[in-house]
C-alpha cells in the first residue's frame, strides 16, 4: 500500500523524468526549474482519487493536466511543435506508466528499488525513439512526373550506399523498380561485386517531401523488390 505523501513524492519523481526525457530526445533548450513548476502542477493529477470519475471524464481531466505541463515546461511557439512536444510526453508517460503497472508496484519499498530502474527504462525507450527518428529521417513520399503525362507516387529510402551520379550530366541518380515504359539510356555502375549498366529515363520534374522540387534527378530502374518501399534515393540529396 502506497500512501498519499508518498504517492505525491513518486508522481513527482515520475512527472520529472518524463518531461527531462522528452526535453533531452527533443533537444529543447529547458531550464530545469520550469520542469520542476510542471511537476509539481503535475500533482493535480491526484486528484482523481478523490473525484468521482468516469472513464472518459478521467482521460480527459488526464490529458488536460498534460496539456497545461507541456505549456509550462516547453511554452508554445507554433501548435505544431507544442503538438510534437505533447506527442512525446503523452507516449513517454504512456511507456514508463505501462511498464511501472506490468511491475505490479504495490509498496513504498518495492518502489525505491524500482526508481532505479526508471533512468534506465527512459534510456532504453530514449535509444528506441532515437533510432526510429533516424529512421523515419530516411524516409520521404517520392512523386515523379513522367514526360509523357503520368505520374508515380512511389515510398523512397534515403540510401547511404547510393551515391550514384549520371556521368554525362553529372545528374544524382535515384532508383525505382516500377516496370514503366519511357525512352531509357544506360549508366554504368560499381557494386562490391561487379560493374554493370543501369536502365535510367529522364523524368519531367520529381519531388521528393522534405527536399522539394528537383529537375537534375535521373530515375533508373531495375527489376529488385525492396523491402517496404519503392523507390532508392540518392544520398547526395541530402547534402545538397
Amino acid at each position: 500500500m502506497i500512501y498519499i505523501d508518498e504517492l505525491i513524492i513518486l508522481n513527482f519523481i515520475i512527472d520529472f523524468i518524463i518531461l527531462k526525457t522528452t526535453s533531452s530526445i527533443l533537444k529543447l533548450n529547458v531550464k530545469n526549474s520550469r520542469l520542476i513548476i510542471s511537476s509539481i502542477v503535475g500533482e493535480i493529477s491526484l486528484l482523481y482519487l478523490f473525484i468521482n470519475l468516469n472513464n472518459i471524464e478521467l482521460t480527459l481531466f488526464k490529458l488536460s493536466i498534460g496539456v497545461i505541463m507541456n505549456f509550462i515546461s516547453f511554452g508554445y511557439i507554433n501548435l505544431k511543435e507544442f503538438l510534437k512536444n505533447l506527442l512525446y510526453f503523452y507516449m513517454f508517460s504512456f511507456f514508463l506508466g505501462g511498464t511501472l503497472y506490468y511491475l505490479k508496484i504495490e509498496s513504498l519499498v518495492k518502489y525505491k528499488y524500482y526508481l532505479i530502474l526508471i533512468p534506465l527504462i527512459m534510456n532504453i525507450l530514449k535509444k528506441l525513439t532515437y533510432n526510429l527518428k533516424n529512421v523515419m529521417k530516411l524516409r520521404h513520399k517520392v512523386t515523379i512526373y513522367l514526360k509523357n503525362g503520368n505520374v508515380l507516387y512511389l515510398n523512397g529510402y534515403m540510401d547511404t550506399g547510393n551515391r550514384l551520379v549520371e556521368p554525362y550530366t553529372n545528374k544524382n541518380v535515384i532508383i525505382i523498380n516500377k516496370d514503366i515504359k519511357e525512352k531509357f539510356f544506360l549508366v554504368p555502375f560499381k557494386t562490391i561485386e561487379n560493374s554493370s549498366l543501369l536502365k535510367c529515363f529522364m523524368p519531367k520534374k520529381v519531388y521528393i517531401d522534405g527536399i522539394g522540387e528537383r529537375n537534375d534527378i535521373v530515375v533508373g530502374v531495375i527489376n529488385k523488390k525492396f523491402n517496404g518501399f519503392n523507390c532508392l534515393l540518392n544520398y547526395n540529396l541530402m547534402e545538397e
